[in-house]
């Protein structure tokens, strides 16, 4: 893929080679939209704890700072998934994954529903990263020693 013109001819490409991609992007798209749409609901901590007027809203830093580390989080697994040919590209996007899984998910005992979202979104990424290098291994296995393709 060239780095010089990107059309819609190139994204459609993209998405057409491998239909798992088209998954990915749907599922990113539905969290992104559940992480904006939780970011508006009313405070369940604030409404309990704190004797904050209402609406008891989440401030907006939050959703802002969630979608962006979404945008950040798909920019860097496309760009692995572009500029990698070779067969440890997977665990490098697990790796990424597992950075944003960590430095989100250490927050997950009081995580407001938004930031709640982010870590399961982050969490069903890891997983499927950890499954497709577990099949890769075992097919690298299958290969190496029983000669098998």
């Amino acid at each position: 893929m060239s780095t010089k013109k990107i059309s819609m001819r190139t994204v459609a490409s993209y998405f057409k080679a491998q239909k798992l991609r088209i998954v990915f992007a749907i599922l990113w798209a539905l969290f992104v939209g559940l992480i904006i749409t939780l970011g508006f609901e009313p405070n369940p901590y604030a409404l309990e704890m704190l004797d904050a007027p209402e609406p008891h809203s989440y401030d907006i830093e939050l959703v802002v700072i969630l979608v962006v580390a979404m945008l950040f989080h798909l920019s860097f697994l496309v760009t692995i998934d572009v500029y990698m040919r070779s067969r440890w590209k997977f665990f490098t996007m697990l790796v990424i994954t597992t950075l944003f899984l960590l430095c989100f998910g250490m927050v997950a005992m009081h995580a407001p529903p938004s930031l709640g979202c982010m870590i399961f979104w982050t969490f069903l990424s890891f997983l499927l990263f950890l499954v497709i290098c577990f099949c890769q291994a075992c097919l690298f296995l299958l290969r190496r020693f029983f000669g098998r393709k």
